[in-house]
């Protein structure tokens, strides 16, 4: 009688780790399935989906690539405002500036005083028909006083060539989720470019450059 009492207290005490041990391998078993499906299951149970690495370059619009022979350069655009902080030129773009046609976000290297984000206007072959349109936008009050033209600023990174403007600002409004202010530059009707960013030099291209390479892009720097 006592040896069949020790059983019993025995297996009474086995069966909450058996329990255990099949709840464990059960849940195990849900994980890898859950794995094997694409999804993960957190501490409480539900269901997400696995991080997956994004990838700019595959949200946006394959570029077409039309030919052309580049004849009128435009090395000369219009400063409105200088700011350290991205978010803080995002802003002043947002408010007061995205309404024009030619309006963009410069991020430049300055060398000493280090990278800087430029609120850009317009693009000019000539310097006088840049001081042109600056004077006229100071006398409305469009742009502030502070703004200036500066010297020739006669490179940009070319993003995409496209044969359809549309193209061009459906993929404008994508990198503008990215926090990057490309503009379009139509070379003929058949030709239009994106582009981010007016430098003096190639060097000070290469942060803005970088940044459009880690998206997944294919940039390059060439003449505006």
């Amino acid at each position: 009688m006592k040896r069949i009492a020790l059983l019993v207290v025995l297996l009474l005490m086995a069966l909450p780790l058996w329990a255990d041990y099949g709840l464990s391998n059960v849940v195990k078993k849900q994980i890898d399935l859950d794995r094997q499906a694409g999804q993960s299951t957190d501490v409480e149970g539900k269901m997400s989906p696995l991080p997956t690495q994004r990838n700019t370059s595959q949200s946006i619009s394959n570029m077409t690539t039309p030919e052309y022979k580049k004849s009128v350069f435009y090395p000369y655009t219009i400063h409105v405002a200088s700011v350290k902080n991205k978010k803080d030129a995002m802003d002043q773009f947002r408010v007061k500036y995205q309404k024009f046609d030619v309006a963009f976000i410069t991020k430049i290297d300055l060398g000493a005083t280090g990278i800087w984000y430029r609120i850009d206007l317009g693009a000019y072959t000539t310097i006088s028909k840049a001081t042109d349109q600056m004077k006229d936008l100071k006398a409305k009050g469009i742009i502030d006083d502070e703004s200036f033209i500066g010297s020739s600023v006669p490179y940009t990174i070319e993003i995409g060539v496209y044969d359809d403007r549309s193209v061009a600002l459906n993929v404008a409004d994508k990198l503008i989720g990215e926090g990057i202010v490309p503009y379009i530059m139509k070379e003929t009707d058949t030709v239009y470019r994106l582009l981010s960013g007016a430098f003096p030099s190639t060097h000070s291209a290469t942060p803005a450059l970088e940044e459009l390479i880690s998206l997944g892009l294919q940039p390059k720097i060439t003449k505006r």
